[in-house]
């Protein structure tokens, strides 16, 4: 890849440098920064202990450039970022950081411009340079640092896509793509451009919100491109894949149930697979390693996969499921670009999708879909696109809510981050949305009020229903939080929850294992084939023992002796990043009540999509404008690399 574009940056930077005589603090430390919270613990010791193995620097004649910036990129990759680039940092550091400190503790160190900072990083014996990358911990890229492995799942990423941009397209069928979609209609068929698109490509990505109907277009093509290799004779390896349980058993139920509307033989509806896995299930997670069975070495068995919920997906697994496909085969990504970013490091849905909204192509791309699709695509084509603009479809119109939705008005309005538009939906008179201001005084979730909605689950717990139907009575309830900690926190509200459970005799004892307590694993546990984020149900088997069910990708269910199962929470309310990948007919996010820097307009639309029938929204109308207005930014280069 050519860093030159950043390289060429550090002149300009270069006058921005400080005053010659800006004050000298000897006593700074990086455990100054720790104690404010910027830095962790471990964000200090990897880079002062690989300072010594090398022997560069001295902590304690004060914190090196070198120092500063590890501790910084080892941080900044807590917080979900891939990288840091110095030249922001140098105009706008870290919250908890003033600009006069950074630049001063930079001075210490004889750095006063991003020009010398990046300097004192290509001589040290610890970085590398991304144009001849040679084993050290941190690796630059012009005036991005990364840690080295980082940077490494990265260049894969980058590196398959230049391979996929290169390869010539394939033969597509118009006229079978004209059966699967009969019907004209007066606006461009997003849907079938989507189909024709991704069935051209070995790589493509097709995004959404809610009920713009992504399983059903990729249903359709799978069926094209089963229909098209029967007819050749041959036989199509399909995979599906998730990243967690919940989201590979929606996708099994999707495409099971998209099949039966295709206007196709029955022959080619069997062909195609509607069983869907987790990531880890595909790639072979093994108990007590991190590496998978199946890699570069070992790749997978398949022609084409497909990847569901993408924005769940994070850099390193990104790089680890391109790493295990086959040189033939095809990846076909699925997700809702506005959504969340992955727990884990990484926005890379994001980054790939990041000009997805102008809608454009190459023109004689854009000439070769109108040809496939008889659509009037000829205003798409624009000259400057970047080659990754061909992979990408973005499905625009909602089947879910109408135009009388409040739901769909509500996402729309936060995903615009117009906090008018959101707080007029909110005080509107619509049947599915409902918001509930915090009281004067307030100082505690209304857990009464909360609680109301699981009348219909205890009932259901009362009158020992199937699991299958259980799961399903439980599923159509949901409460969300935004924070972990706190008085509207996930662990106070769910105990709080079990607590007025057990006040009202719904459970006998709320510390120990009772019918109807419901948990979410927090750690995978490949060993039980369960990963983090699987729900499981406690109820008595036949026996009148006490399990544990889960529900499976093809919907069957697994039930464990509690003593099994080691790291797992109560999950009555759940965060908004753990409801990813789930749907429910009644959703109530609960917002704290002071600020904090989770609450993004992402987090907050994430929660909205999670409603099928009912959204509630607890919090005050100051913390949802300001969420509204708060994006989430995660550092990486494939932005960079990709569109500019």
């Amino acid at each position: 890849m050519d860093f030159s574009n950043q390289l060429g940056l550090l002149d300009s930077l270069n006058e921005k440098t400080l005053e010659e005589n800006s004050p000298v603090v000897t006593s700074f430390s990086l455990s100054d920064w720790q104690a404010k919270g910027v830095l962790r613990a471990i964000d200090c010791q990897w880079i002062e202990q690989l300072a010594q193995h090398v022997k560069e620097g001295n902590p304690d004649q004060g914190h090196s450039a070198v120092h500063i910036a590890g501790a910084l990129c080892s941080a900044y990759l807590g917080a979900g970022h891939i990288c840091i680039d110095l030249a922001t940092i140098w105009q706008r550091p870290p919250e908890g950081i003033d600009l006069d400190e950074l630049r001063t503790a930079l001075g210490n160190s004889g750095v006063k411009s991003v020009a010398a900072w990046c300097e004192a990083l290509q001589a040290s014996r610890l970085v590398s340079l991304a144009e001849s990358v040679t084993e050290r911990p941190m690796v630059l890229a012009g005036t991005r640092l990364y840690l080295y492995r980082y940077f490494q799942y990265e260049q894969q990423v980058l590196n398959y896509l230049e391979g996929q941009f290169s390869v010539a397209p394939f033969a597509v069928d118009a006229g079978l793509l004209a059966q699967l979609f009969p019907n004209q209609a007066e606006e461009v068929d997003w849907q079938k451009v989507a189909v024709a698109n991704a069935a051209s490509l070995p790589f493509s990505v097709v995004s959404g919100g809610p009920g713009t109907g992504k399983t059903t277009t990729v249903t359709r093509l799978l069926a094209l491109l089963v229909a098209q290799s029967m007819a050749e004779g041959k036989v199509l390896r399909i995979e599906l894949a998730a990243p967690t349980g919940k989201a590979a058993a929606r996708l099994t139920e999707s495409i099971s149930k998209a099949k039966a509307d295709l206007p196709l033989s029955d022959e080619v509806k069997l062909a195609i697979p509607e069983q869907a896995s987790t990531l880890h299930r595909l790639l072979g997670s093994e108990f007590g390693r991190s590496r998978f069975k199946h890699n570069k070495e070992n790749p997978l068995h398949l022609d084409v996969l497909l990847v569901d919920e993408v924005s769940m997906v994070d850099l390193p697994m990104m790089a680890k499921l391109i790493d295990a496909m086959p040189p033939h085969g095809r990846l076909i990504l699925l997700g809702d670009k506005d959504q969340l970013a992955s727990v884990e490091a990484g926005s890379v849905l994001g980054d790939l999708s990041y000009g997805i909204d102008n809608v454009y192509f190459q023109p004689e791309w854009a000439d070769r879909l109108a040809n496939l699709t008889g659509e009037n695509l000829a205003q798409f084509g624009n000259p400057s696109a970047p080659p990754i603009s061909r992979a990408l479809t973005l499905l625009r119109t909602s089947y879910r809510f109408d135009a009388n939705s409040g739901i769909g008005h509500l996402a729309k309005a936060m995903n615009a981050g117009d906090s008018q538009a959101v707080l007029r939906c909110l005080q509107s008179n619509y049947a599915d949305v409902e918001w509930r201001a915090p009281e004067e005084g307030q100082t505690k979730a209304d857990i009464a009020t909360l609680a109301k909605g699981y009348d219909d689950y205890w009932e259901a717990v009362r009158q020992n229903f199937d699991i299958a139907k259980l799961y399903e009575v439980f599923s159509r309830y949901q409460i969300l939080t935004a924070v972990r900690q706190g008085e509207f926190g996930v662990e106070k509200v769910n105990a709080q929850l079990e607590q007025y459970f057990y006040q009202r005799g719904r459970v006998k004892d709320p510390h120990v294992w009772y019918p109807g307590k419901a948990v979410m694993l927090t750690r995978n546990d490949a060993a039980l084939g369960l990963f983090n984020g699987d729900i499981g149900l406690c109820m008595p088997d036949e026996f009148q023992r006490l399990r544990v069910w889960f529900m499976q990708p093809d919907g069957s269910f697994t039930g464990l002796l509690p003593s099994r199962l080691s790291e797992f929470e109560v999950v009555f309310a759940m965060t908004v990043h753990k409801s990813q990948g789930s749907e429910f007919d009644q959703v109530a996010l609960l917002l704290p009540m002071t600020p904090s820097p989770v609450l993004t307009k992402e987090l907050l639309y994430t929660g909205i999509t999670r409603a099928k029938k009912m959204f509630t929204l607890w919090g005050s109308s100051g913390l949802i404008r300001a969420a509204t207005s708060t994006r989430i930014q995660r550092y990486s280069g494939l932005v960079d690399e990709l569109w500019h």
